[in-house]
C-alpha cells in the first residue's frame, strides 16, 4: 500500500512543490524526443502488437445494396438478394455482434437501423425479412460516406463494416468518390475493417486505387451467383471469444504460419505455429478470463481478392483457472512514461475470493498498491513507475488466498515523464497519511542541480513572502482534478454483503459507498446522472426502494419494481432508461447524460448547455463554432454560434431545431445574441431517434 507520512509545514511543501516542478520541468528539456513504443496504428497491425485501448464490444456495419438488380431486374445477372440476406443473418447468428448497424441504399441511402444484441431478436429477424431490392440507380460511395461518417473508435466497438453491392457507382453528376468515402471513417481504430464485396461484377479502377491506397480496406469479387461467406477467408472481422485454447476456429486454411501476441501478458502462446483444419491452438496458463491476444496470419490468397492484408483476428481468452478472474479492462495501456500509472482491474467469481488479495515482491521500478472495498468482488491494482526506463520491463504477481502466486501483465516502461511521487516504507500509525515526493534519477545530473541550486535563494525568499502575505496552503495551487465522464449503468447488484454497486453495459461494475442509515439518491452518490432520483434506504431486512422517477425502470428479473418494493441481499437489478425522456442513445453523443429537455445560456463567452441531470459548459473561441461537431452530438450538427463583443451570437441553426426565451413564441433568428437567462431548445421529434 502507498503510506503517507506527515504532512509538513505549508511553507517547507510550496518550496519542495517549486523544487520538483522545476527539476522536472529541466529534466524534460534535457530528455530527447522519442516515438511511442508501437509507432503508428499500421506499424501495430505490421508488426502484429496488440494496440492499447481495445474496445470491448464488437459492432458490424451491413452497407446493401437494395437496387433492383439484387433480385435479377434490369442489368442484374442473378437474383441474389435473398441469398445475400441469409448470408447477413448467418454471420450475425454465429459471430453474435453487439451491435449491428443495417443501412440500405440504391439511389442514396433508403434506410439505416441499428440492433443491440440482434442475435436471436425477432426485430432483427423482422427488420431483415422486410427489406426489398425494388430501388433503382447505385449510388454507392455516397452511401458508403454515410454509413462511416458517423462511426467512431471511441464509442468502444470493435467495428467490421460490409459493402455488398452487384453494381457500381452512378451518380449523376459525380460528386462522391470512393477515396473519398473511405476516407469519411476517420475514427477508425487500429483493428476496424472495411470489406467491399462485389457481387458478380468488377471492382472499378477507381475504386481499386482507393482500396490499395487505404490502411483499412480491402476488395473481393465473387461470380455470378455466388454468395458471400461472411467472416470467412478474406472477409474476416470481429472477435473470437476462446473457451478451448486447443480449438480456436480461424478462417485461415491449413497449413497458413501464426503469430501471437498478447501484450506482454505472460502465459499466452501458440501451441502449434500453423493452422490445422480450421483451427488454432494455444498454450494459456494463469491468465483471467477477459485477456485479449491478437492471432495474426499473412494475406489470404483468395481469387478475386483486392488489396489483400495481413489478418488479424482479436482474441479474448475466456479461459480461467480458480479463483477465476476476469480482467475487466484488458485495453488498459501498459507502456508507462516515468511517473505514470495504469490501474488494472479485476472480477473475482462468486465465493472464490474471501480475503484481501496481496502483491508480491515489487521490481525495481514499480511502486504499487491494491484498492478493493469491502464485501466487493472486485479489485484494482495501481501501479506506477518508478524508475523503468524507455524498453524495460517488468511484472508483478498477485497472491491470492488458496491459489498460487497469479502474474499480472508486462509493464513496459516508455520514453519521457517526470517527477515521481514514490511510496516510502514508513512506521504504521494508525492514522491517514501523505506520501513524500521523491525525486528518482540514474545518476548524478550536476546540470539540472546547478540550476536547482541557483534559483534556491529566489524559491526561499517566495517562500518567506507567502507566509509574511498569509497566502494560502500549497494545496490550493494544484490544478483541480478533472472529473472523469460519468458511466452508463445498466443493472445494480446488492450482494449478500450487503454491499451496492453498479454494473455497466460492458460488464465492469463499481462499489457505491451508501451511507447505513437514512434514504439516499443513489445517481447523486454514484456521480451517475441518469439514475438521479432514483432514491433508496437500506433496512435490516434489505434495501427499500423510496421512489423511482417515472423515465426509469428498475426491474428484478421481469418484473419491474415500484416504490415501497424490498430487494434482498443477493439480487441483481436491471436499470433502463425510457429514452424519449433523457435520450442516453448516440445522436446527442456526450450530452446524452444531461436528459432531455436541453436549455442554452451565455455566460460571457461560455456557452452552457443545461438538462434537468447536469450542465456542460462550452468556452467559445473565435470564429464559428459548430456546437454539434464540437460536443459529438449529431442532433446538434448544425447549430452554429460566434463570439462577439464579448458575447455569444447565434449564427445559424438547422430547420429540425430553434431556440425560444421563455414565454416568447417566436424562436430567436440568426444573428440575435444568445440571452444569459436559461432558453430553451426544441429538437424535432426525428433527432431523438
Amino acid at each position: 500500500m502507498f503510506r503517507r507520512a506527515a504532512p509538513p509545514p505549508a511553507a517547507f511543501r510550496g518550496l519542495t512543490l517549486a523544487l520538483l516542478i522545476m527539476a522536472a520541468s529541466v529534466q524534460s528539456a534535457l530528455a530527447q524526443n522519442a516515438p511511442l513504443p508501437g509507432g503508428t496504428s499500421a506499424q501495430l497491425m505490421a508488426d502484429c502488437r496488440l494496440p492499447p485501448g481495445l474496445p470491448q464490444r464488437t459492432r458490424a456495419v451491413f452497407v446493401l445494396d437494395t437496387s433492383g438488380s439484387m433480385r435479377g431486374l434490369g442489368d442484374g445477372k442473378a437474383d441474389i438478394f435473398s441469398g445475400v440476406k441469409a448470408s447477413i443473418d448467418r454471420y450475425v447468428q454465429s459471430q453474435r455482434p453487439d451491435r449491428v448497424d443495417l443501412l440500405t441504399f440504391d439511389s442514396g441511402v433508403r434506410s439505416r437501423q441499428s440492433f443491440d444484441a440482434p442475435a436471436g431478436s425477432a426485430a432483427w429477424t423482422q427488420a431483415l425479412s422486410r427489406l426489398k431490392a425494388d430501388g433503382s440507380n447505385t449510388h454507392l460511395y455516397a452511401s458508403i460516406q454515410a454509413a462511416l461518417s458517423p462511426l467512431r473508435a471511441t464509442d468502444g466497438f470493435l467495428t467490421t463494416v460490409y459493402v455488398l453491392t452487384d453494381g457500381i457507382d452512378n451518380e449523376t453528376p459525380r460528386v462522391h468518390t470512393a477515396a473519398g468515402a473511405l476516407a469519411a471513417f476517420r475514427g477508425r481504430g487500429p483493428l476496424d475493417r472495411l470489406h467491399y464485396v462485389a457481387l458478380g461484377t468488377d471492382i472499378p479502377v477507381n475504386a481499386r486505387t482507393a482500396l490499395e491506397a487505404s490502411e483499412y480496406a480491402d476488395g473481393l469479387t465473387l461470380p455470378v451467383g455466388q454468395l458471400p461467406a461472411l467472416g470467412g477467408l478474406g472477409l474476416e472481422g470481429g472477435l473470437v471469444r476462446v473457451t478451448d485454447p486447443a480449438r480456436v476456429p480461424v478462417p485461415l486454411p491449413g497449413g497458413t504460419p501464426l503469430t501471437l501476441d498478447a501484450g506482454g501478458v505472460p502465459g499466452v502462446a501458440l501451441a502449434r505455429p500453423t493452422v490445422q483444419d480450421g483451427y488454432a491452438a494455444l498454450d494459456v496458463r494463469g491468465v483471467p478470463s477477459g485477456t485479449p491476444a491478437l492471432l495474426c496470419a499473412p494475406a489470404a490468397t483468395v481469387s478475386g481478392l483486392v488489396a489483400g492484408r495481413p489478418q488479424r483476428v482479436l482474441l479474448s481468452l475466456d479461459v480461467a483457472e480458480p479463483p477465476r478472474l476476469t480482467w475487466l479492462n484488458p485495453g488498459a495501456d501498459l507502456h508507462l512514461k516515468r511517473g505514470e500509472e495504469v490501474v488494472l482491474r479485476y472480477r473475482a467469481a462468486p465465493g472464490t475470493l474471501p480475503e484481501q488479495p496481496g502483491l508480491g515482491a515489487l521490481p525495481a521500478g514499480l511502486a504499487a498498491e491494491i484498492q478493493k472495498g469491502f464485501g466487493a468482488r472486485e479489485f484494482a491494482v495501481r501501479v506506477q513507475n518508478t524508475g523503468l526506463g524507455a524498453g524495460q520491463t517488468a511484472r508483478l504477481s498477485l497472491n491470492l488466498p488458496g491459489a498460487r502466486p497469479f502474474p499480472l501483465p508486462t509493464l513496459t516502461g516508455a520514453e519521457g515523464g517526470g517527477a515521481v511521487l514514490r511510496p516510502q516504507a514508513a512506521p504504521d500509525r494508525g492514522g491517514d497519511t501523505m506520501p513524500v515526493a521523491v525525486e528518482e534519477g540514474e545518476g548524478p545530473r550536476w546540470g539540472v542541480w546547478a540550476a536547482v541550486l541557483g534559483v534556491l535563494g529566489l524559491l526561499g525568499l517566495a517562500a518567506w513572502r507567502f507566509r509574511q502575505r498569509g497566502a494560502a496552503p500549497a494545496s490550493a495551487a494544484r490544478p483541480a482534478p478533472v472529473p472523469a465522464a460519468a458511466p452508463r449503468v445498466d443493472g445494480i447488484e446488492y450482494t449478500e454483503a450487503r454491499a451496492l454497486s453498479l454494473i455497466t453495459p460492458d460488464g465492469e461494475s463499481f462499489g457505491v459507498e451508501a451511507p447505513l442509515g437514512g434514504p439516499f439518491d443513489l445517481g447523486q452518490i454514484a456521480r451517475v446522472p441518469h439514475l438521479s432520483g432514483l432514491r433508496l434506504e437500506r433496512h435490516r431486512e434489505g434495501l427499500h426502494l423510496l421512489r423511482v422517477p417515472a423515465d426509469l425502470e428498475v426491474s428484478q428479473g421481469a418484473r419491474l419494481l415500484h416504490p415501497g418494493d424490498l430487494v434482498r441481499p443477493g439480487t441483481l437489478l436491471g436499470v433502463a432508461v425510457a429514452r424519449p425522456a433523457r435520450a442516453p442513445q448516440a445522436p446527442l453523443g456526450s450530452l446524452a447524460g444531461l436528459g432531455l429537455p436541453l436549455s442554452l445560456r451565455a455566460g460571457g463567452v461560455t456557452l452552457h448547455v443545461t438538462g434537468p441531470y447536469g450542465e456542460h459548459a462550452v468556452n467559445l473561441r473565435p470564429g464559428v463554432t459548430d456546437l454539434g461537431d464540437t460536443l459529438d452530438a449529431p442532433a446538434l450538427s448544425g447549430l452554429k454560434f460566434s463570439v462577439s463583443g464579448g458575447k455569444i451570437l447565434l449564427v445559424e441553426h438547422p430547420e429540425h431545431l430553434s431556440l425560444h426565451r421563455p414565454g416568447e413564441a417566436a424562436p430567436l433568428r440568426p444573428g440575435t445574441y444568445l440571452p444569459d437567462t436559461p432558453t430553451p431548445l426544441d429538437l424535432a421529434p426525428s433527432s431523438d431517434r
